[in-house]
């Protein structure tokens, strides 16, 4: 049995747990939450923040760990690093985990590899960020430099707004610096590759759908896989190899969101951890690669083929839909009641998700806390997985009201819409 610390026992965290145990080994895990879901599924837990380097060594040294890891947390991959590099074990450094969870040393260092990236400035302070606005042209993205789940973000279209986004992201960053980025319109898709000795492997390269910017930058459907054509396809597999190298990854799983700007790709996001949102579920659907197992064996340096990674079964489409308040009728303020279809009876649906217990009272849709609940299908097509996602969203009742469909899509992501239909 070997020791396994894993940083971070929120809701996202427990199927690592529950796999490693699985897997056979001694599960500890750290969070500031003594009250965090994942506790009770873990052998042993200390009472320690995933942003606590040092005292995540001393639990480390004291548990005599034979690896550390972490899914889904971006707060958490450089405290990972640090643990695995101060205990000697297998994992990426500090530097790498840098790069990959701070938006500015990424750009920077991407760039440098040839990767494009949108025009950008970091500053803390609003009047660092003058010139930049007097030579840019709007709509300007204005995030925190050090956050996710589109935490503290705003697409600005005016000038007078720009003070008011600036301070919502400081007020979410960590470093309380702030990105601005140029907006780049285009459909945006989703890259999971499995990271071997340096070579991406593509495990899923699927749509992200999001809406406008009344709910800006939030996904909520993902559909795979991507249909690109054959030179689209060449350039970002070779923007998320470059990526890849830029930073210094030499094993595990990484993340890449990409915009299509008139069929030219920008990097727009670059992450060295299992995805949340249920993106872990899409590269597992399409590549039968269960991404939480790999970061296990990754962690213990258990060295294994791409081919020896598959463990499940392929499928050839994934359709994941969430639910947020904007298909919820308004007079429906607490759901109280739920009607409707359940995983038993579509062979094709894999997972049916409500994220609330009784007498839920619905959150607006301001980040991807917002989705509360997600049905994912899979089928031979891209439309069959939508159609059989959409066959159980449409029987779905919250106290006795139907639910609606989205009606404020990003202008760029429509395809899919005509099999609604």
């Amino acid at each position: 049995m070997k020791k396994i610390l894993i940083i971070g026992a929120g809701v996202e965290q427990i199927s690592a747990i529950k796999e490693a145990k699985k897997m056979g080994h001694f599960v500890i895990v750290t969070d500031m939450n003594p009250k965090a879901p994942g506790i009770k599924f873990a052998d042993k837990f200390y009472e320690v923040s995933t942003t606590d380097a040092e005292r995540n060594i001393e639990v480390a040294q004291k548990e005599q760990i034979d690896g550390v890891m972490t899914v889904c947390s971006e707060t958490a991959v450089p405290t990972v690093a640090e643990v695995a590099t101060r205990l000697n074990l297998q994992g990426f450094s500090p530097q790498t985990a840098l790069f990959a969870t701070n938006k500015e040393q990424m750009r920077k260092v991407v760039a440098q590899k040839g990767v494009r990236v949108a025009p950008f400035v970091v500053a803390g302070n609003l009047n660092d960020t003058n010139a930049y606005f007097n030579e840019v042209e709007p709509p300007w993205v204005i995030k925190p430099v050090d956050n996710s789940g589109q935490r503290g973000t705003s697409i600005i279209y005016d000038k007078k707004y720009i003070e008011q986004a600036f301070a919502y992201a400081k007020e979410n960053s960590y470093s309380k610096k702030v990105l601005v980025d140029k907006f780049i319109e285009g459909p945006e898709i989703h890259i999971t590759m499995q990271i071997i000795n340096k070579k991406a492997h593509f495990l899923a390269i699927s749509d992200r759908i999001t809406l406008d910017e009344n709910n800006f930058g939030i996904a909520v459907r993902h559909i795979g896989p991507s249909v690109l054509d054959a030179k689209t396809e060449y350039e970002v597999k070779q923007m998320c190899q470059n990526s890849i190298d830029a930073i210094n990854l030499e094993n595990g799983v990484a993340t890449c969101e990409i915009i299509l700007n008139n069929g030219i790709p920008y990097l727009m996001e670059l992450a060295i951890r299992v995805p949340g949102g249920y993106l872990r579920e899409v590269a597992q659907l399409l590549s039968g690669i269960d991404i939480t197992k790999t970061t296990i064996w990754n962690c213990l340096g258990e060295n294994r083929t791409i081919e020896q990674m598959i463990t499940g079964e392929k499928n050839n489409a994934v359709s994941v839909k969430f639910i947020s308040a904007n298909n919820v009728p308004k007079n429906v303020k607490v759901i109280s009641k739920i009607e409707g279809d359940n995983i038993s009876d579509y062979q094709d649906i894999k997972l049916i998700n409500f994220h609330f217990d009784n007498d839920f009272e619905i959150p607006p849709l301001k980040s991807s806390v917002g989705r509360f609940a997600v049905i994912i299908g899979v089928g031979n097509s891209r439309e069959e997985a939508l159609l059989n996602t959409e066959k159980v969203f449409r029987n779905l009742k919250f106290n006795g009201e139907h639910l609606i469909e989205y009606k404020n899509y990003n202008k760029f992501c429509v395809d899919f819409q005509k099999f609604l239909i």
